[in-house]
Order: structure tokens, then C-alpha cells, then sequence
């Protein structure tokens, strides 16, 4: 086997050792939320900085639990949980009629 794909497979990417996605998301929404507290409430942008700083090191430590978090996220995304509207009344999700 070539070495780049057991490396991408054993150590997923990573920012400042938290799990890509969810570092990237964190820092999405925690930028988008102190811009807003900037605009609607003049406050001080030191406030959202620290809990950038706090999600992030929730990150890390989510990340060293499950190292595989940003795919088991992807995973997630793409299934989620199986709903179906059944012709018939019965019990239960049935995929096919």
C-alpha cells in the first residue's frame, strides 16, 4: 500500500489540533455571532475571541476522544436517522411498500 493513503486514513486534518469541519464551523459561527453582537450591542470583540478560544478547546479535547470526527460528521450528514411515510398502518420504519 502507498504511504499517503494509510496517512489519510490514520490521521484525519486537523487546525490547531481539533478536527477540521468542526473547527471550521466553530469559528464560522463564532465569528458571524461577534459581528453581530458588534453591530447590534457595541460589544467589546475581546468577549467573542474567548469563546472562540473555549469552543476550540472543546474541539481538541472531542478530538482526541474520536480522532475520526469530522467523518463520522460527514457520515452523519449524508444519512441521519431514516424516515419514511408507510402506505400500510404498521409499527416501525419500512423502507419499501
Amino acid at each position: 500500500m502507498r504511504e499517503p493513503i494509510l496517512r489519510a486514513v490514520a490521521m484525519p486534518p486537523r487546525i490547531f489540533l481539533a478536527p477540521f469541519i468542526p473547527a471550521m464551523a466553530n469559528f464560522v459561527i463564532q465569528a458571524a455571532w461577534m459581528f453581530i453582537l458588534i453591530g447590534m450591542f457595541n460589544v467589546n470583540p475581546l468577549v467573542s475571541l474567548i469563546t472562540i478560544l473555549l469552543g476550540h478547546i472543546f474541539l481538541v479535547i472531542a478530538g482526541t476522544r474520536e480522532p475520526h470526527l469530522s467523518h463520522m460528521l460527514q457520515a452523519w450528514g449524508t444519512n441521519g436517522p431514516a424516515t419514511s411515510h408507510n402506505i400500510y398502518k404498521e409499527r416501525g420504519v419500512k423502507l419499501a411498500p
